[in-house]
């Protein structure tokens, strides 16, 4: 951490004992040498490295408080104190003393992107929707359009039922029909079938919105459950998508934009032609490239092709150990009913997800079995219940924890001595947005060689609860849910399932009755019935 470029007075020697100490990471001692400069000549700087140092080693509250005296005269506190304040705050749930910290530090001057993204994260968690859709905006203008905080702005034009913001953002001035700018300008009462349908015959003679305003398109639709008009829009984002890369495919991440486009389109050769270049490499671009390559592979089933690309570090080894030429069931969350738990048990490995209430898999062992060898974790989850977690795992421990690779450095640490930990690799051919648990994880297992792979309690969300109760807690969701429909739309609920139907067709994996009813599905079929779905999901005001 470098000093901040402010005057500061000669200070007490206790205080450059503790820069020393913790230039050396030494972080309680320099937190005891910092207190020992107290009172100093500038006590904010002091209060501000105690904070830090306090961050460091874990203790969240006592750095909030350090922080809090850092930042006591507000006009003089440079941004980036404002800034840790607004973050310590976050992590501990605080969302207005981090909103107030995060704008603080904005209006100090902070023009760091993902300050921007983040005050719209907690804004969000306050419900102040347009608040929040304008610093996600700030964020994407500042810092460029990633598709996480494109999907945060999208969230907050949901609850809000306000498009044009993002509609002017992505039409980036062009000159567009009436009819196509409907998608996304038109009140949603005011947007009939014909108007949509009128918009989407427009949209495909003309080139003049990009993808990002379809996938825009896909959204909005998606979240009125709209689910045939979505997709639709997002076939329209994905083609658009393709064509932009293709004319910029000497970037690196145009051509993983256009292969992953292509892998949407099911048009294979022409993603791994793509992404071939890119596969040589060590670095975070090359095994993107990589994974996509292998995840294109298989689609087209060829498995040694997969094969030759995935990769293994040391923990994978371990962890294949666990699976190769094992019987595997993947158990999910969902409430079909089945008596399949003698089944499951007997599998030779069993995988669940976000195992945290043992009690609750043994009282529906009937149904889902008793055993668990592996879980995976989601990141939020396993980052905001991390400590259940471990008391639970130390009271019932597993064989390993799979941990998602975000965050993954911090979290790992938590695990070692306890179990043995890795992280998932993520099938990336699906445009735009990311997999649900269960394909998910079937991707992941597939590259370990297990003799079967089996899933159980996989409905896809068309079951009349989205989650068995208890599962994450009691009373898991309510009867609306937006939030949910939301994330079904930025998970592509019709890509996970079209992937996982490819992998069964292929003899990859089979299902539960459940399971196999659903797979069977045409497309067009299942998005009647997840039309069904989403309108039972969303409130009745929407």
């Amino acid at each position: 951490m470098q000093s901040e470029d402010i005057p500061i007075p000669p200070m007490p020697p206790a205080y450059w004992r503790g820069r020393r100490l913790q230039r050396g990471q030494r972080w309680q001692q320099a937190i005891d040498a910092y207190r020992a400069a107290l009172p100093s000549p500038d006590d904010a700087e002091v209060q501000f490295r105690i904070g830090y140092a306090c961050e460091k080693q874990g203790d969240l509250p006592a750095a909030l408080a350090a922080y809090a005296e850092a930042v006591r005269d507000a006009a003089q506190a440079p941004p980036i104190r404002q800034y840790r304040l607004g973050f310590v705050a976050d992590a501990l749930r605080e969302w207005e003393v981090a909103a107030t910290a995060y704008r603080a530090a904005i209006a100090a001057g902070g023009t760091v992107p993902n300050w921007f993204y983040r005050l719209g994260r907690v804004l969000e968690r306050l419900e102040r929707w347009r608040e929040a859709g304008d610093a996600y905006a700030q964020a994407i203008r500042r810092g460029g359009d990633r598709p996480a905080w494109r999907s945060r702005l999208f969230r907050t034009c949901c609850m809000t039922g306000d498009w044009g913001s993002v509609s002017a953002h992505y039409r980036r001035d062009e000159a567009v029909s009436a009819d196509m700018a409907a998608l996304l300008e038109t009140p949603a009462p005011e947007l009939t079938q014909d108007r949509v349908a009128a918009a989407l015959a427009a949209g495909e003679k003309s080139g003049a919105l990009p993808a990002e305003w379809w996938q825009s398109a896909y959204v909005r639709l998606f979240n009125l459950g709209r689910l045939h008009e979505a997709y639709a829009a997002k076939r329209l984002a994905v083609a658009r998508a393709r064509q932009q890369a293709e004319l910029l495919a000497g970037s690196t991440r145009h051509r993983l934009d256009a292969a992953a486009a292509c892998i949407d389109q099911a048009d294979y050769g022409a993603a791994l032609e793509l992404l071939q270049p890119l596969t040589g490499g060590t670095d975070a671009t090359a095994e993107e490239a990589r994974e996509m390559a292998a995840g294109a592979c298989l689609m087209q089933g060829d498995i040694a092709g997969a094969a030759a690309l995935w990769r293994f570090t040391e923990a994978d080894r371990l962890f294949r150990r666990l699976i190769e030429g094992k019987r595997v069931a993947i158990v999910g969350a969902a409430n079909s009913g089945l008596e399949a738990g003698t089944e499951i048990d007997s599998a030779d490995i069993v995988i669940r997800t976000n195992f945290l209430n043992p009690d609750t898999v043994a009282e529906r062992a009937t149904l889902t079995g008793s055993r668990t060898d592996i879980s995976y974790y989601n990141f939020a989850f396993e980052e905001k219940n991390r400590a259940r977690i471990l008391a639970v795992l130390r009271e019932n421990p597993l064989k390993a924890v799979v941990l998602h690779q975000a965050g993954y450095g911090q979290a790992s640490a938590a695990y070692a001595g306890l179990l043995p930990v890795r992280s998932n690799y993520l099938f990336r051919g699906l445009y735009g947005f990311t997999a649900y648990a269960i394909p998910r994880i079937l991707y992941d297992v597939l590259r370990f060689r297990p003799a079967e792979v089996r899933l159980y309690n996989s409905d896809f969300f068309l079951g009349k609860d989205i989650h068995y109760q208890g599962y994450l807690k009691p009373g898991d969701y309510p009867d609306h849910d937006p939030e949910f429909v939301f994330m079904m739309s930025y998970h592509d609920i019709l890509r996970n399932f079209l992937f996982t139907r490819r992998l069964q067709d292929l003899g990859l994996c089979s299902g539960d009755a459940v399971c196999e009813a659903v797979l069977a599905l045409s497309p067009e079929e299942f998005l009647d019935r997840m039309t069904v779905r989403v309108g039972a999901l969303r409130p009745a005001s929407a």
